[in-house]
């Protein structure tokens, strides 16, 4: 008897091969990277000495109690913060045997890091000229804090809006409350001007939804 040998599937994810689903998401990368490189060089070549005049505005009017907020607000968007409790909703979204939403939740935020690395090479915009209320290394544009909170507490409102919750809407107010904080906190701080920390939003919120909608493709939703 002829033996008939079944041929291996390509590996896939989201419904998506994986090779595949891998060039969808540099090209995401880099297109994003390129958007917000063009858009930082635009701005700070047409708005950037206006910008700086606002910011030492600012500054002459920061209170002590703002300023102790601002610390506490911006661990929220930092890394110390977000890669244990990536982690831990790592953990937990694998044993729901949710695969897609925990590979989308570390694309995400892996992904914004990138972008906002690169861009800042790119773009290469010194920090606001006044007194730094906390201490930073490296140029200003876009907002890392802003980008990495964006991708990562949106990658974790879409994974958990497709467990079936019905908090949804709390859930999604707590997210835009955080990295509303969080984008805030950066300017009052002097470590970043506010169009950096908008970049950051739009960059990182962008990058999530780009991830969710390669990673989430064909896959009917929990809820």
């Amino acid at each position: 008897m002829a033996r008939t040998d079944t041929p291996s599937q390509p590996l896939a994810v989201g419904g998506r091969p994986a090779a595949s689903l891998a060039a969808r998401l540099l090209l995401g990368l880099v297109l994003l990277v390129a958007v917000g490189w063009a858009a930082g060089e635009l701005w700070v070549a047409s708005i950037g000495g206006k910008e700086a005049d606002l910011m030492r505005e600012l500054a002459s009017e920061r209170g002590q109690a703002a300023v102790d907020a601002a610390r506490v607000v911006t661990w929220l968007g930092s890394l110390w913060l977000l890669i244990p409790v990536g982690l831990v909703a790592c953990v937990l979204l694998l044993r729901a045997k949710l695969f897609a939403e925990t590979i989308a939740l570390a694309v995400g935020l892996l992904g914004a890091i990138l972008i906002y690395n690169v861009t800042k090479g790119l773009v290469a915009r010194p920090r606001p000229p006044v007194e730094h209320l906390q201490k930073v290394g490296g140029f200003s544009f876009p907002s890392g804090h802003a980008t990495q909170a964006s991708a990562f507490w949106l990658s974790l409102l879409l994974a958990f809006n497709r467990t079936g919750s019905r908090k949804r809407r709390a859930a999604a107010a707590a997210v835009i409350a955080i990295v509303g904080a969080v984008a805030w906190s950066r300017v009052y701080l002097g470590v970043h001007y506010p169009s950096d920390v908008v970049a950051g939003v739009a960059l990182g919120s962008a990058w999530a939804l780009y991830v969710a909608r390669c990673l989430y493709a064909g896959r009917a939703s929990a809820g």
